[in-house]
């Protein structure tokens, strides 16, 4: 079953993928593009590929079903105003535990990577309250409510990033762009 939604510090834990490891990758699988605001949940094998920079990409793997899902948000948090989507981290964490949730994974099972959050512009840097920093600490704050262990974190710096990620078996690379 697959789930797509168009909404528009590195620290590995013990037994985490790790960084730039070679993800493996299943003959036929599928592969995606996300973009900003979008979220891809599935529970075949696919390879999901995101750039970003300010921005923040959560990804989520069950280890025992074997589901992963991605979100790519732009800004932390819904003001309330227009509808609410995927671009916000606030609504696109929800929305990926709970889709993660809807193919049968529990909460306290899944596994988490955090990438992103880059202060890109020298202008940005220094500020108490960054737009990259607030798209980080929603997202490790709505994992840590949800009980949800965070293997990987590569967030902030200067640069953006690729990830590569592998939605079978929670694997990734990650190159700094």
């Amino acid at each position: 079953m697959i789930l797509r939604d168009q909404f528009h510090r590195f620290v590995p834990a013990a037994g985490a993928p790790q960084m730039n490891s070679v993800p493996s990758e299943v003959r036929g699988a599928a592969k995606e593009f996300l973009h900003p605001g979008q979220m891809y949940v599935s529970s075949e094998p696919c390879t999901v590929t995101t750039i970003v920079g300010s921005c923040v990409v959560v990804c989520l793997w069950d280890p025992i079903l074997r589901n992963g899902g991605v979100t790519h948000y732009i800004l932390a948090q819904w003001d309330g105003s227009g509808q609410p989507s995927s671009r916000y981290g606030d609504i696109a964490i929800e929305l990926l535990v709970n889709k993660m949730a809807a193919l049968g994974s529990y909460r306290h099972k899944l596994q988490a990577h955090v990438f992103g959050g880059a202060c890109m512009f020298e202008s940005l840097r220094g500020r108490k309250q960054s737009l990259s920093g607030m798209n980080i600490e929603i997202a490790l704050k709505l994992l840590a409510k949800y009980n949800i262990k965070i293997l990987t974190q590569q967030v902030g710096g200067r640069k953006g990033r690729k990830v590569v990620y592998q939605t079978f078996d929670g694997s990734f690379t990650v190159k700094e762009v």
